[in-house]
């Protein structure tokens, strides 16, 4: 990407990575945290800005079982 002269770059950070059971107090796993911390130090050092989004589709399997995913409204 350096070499392609981009100065910006957009991922998603996926819910599971870095709460897999969906929940704080459930627990978060630090190997997730470490990655998007990695990959945003570095675009960082070699002067790309990171744009970050919530992959929100993306569901905990904890939560899937538990609510039965993202409902829809029947109103829509």
């Amino acid at each position: 990407m350096k070499n392609m002269n981009l100065d910006a770059y957009r991922f998603s950070i996926s819910w599971p990575r870095v709460l897999p059971k969906g929940k704080l107090s459930a627990g978060v796993n630090q190997a997730g945290i470490d990655y998007y911390n990695n990959l945003i130090n570095e675009l960082l050092e070699n002067g790309m800005e990171p744009y970050v989004t919530l992959f929100h589709w993306d569901v905990p399997q904890a939560l899937e079982d538990e609510y039965g995913g993202f409902k829809l409204l029947s109103s829509c």
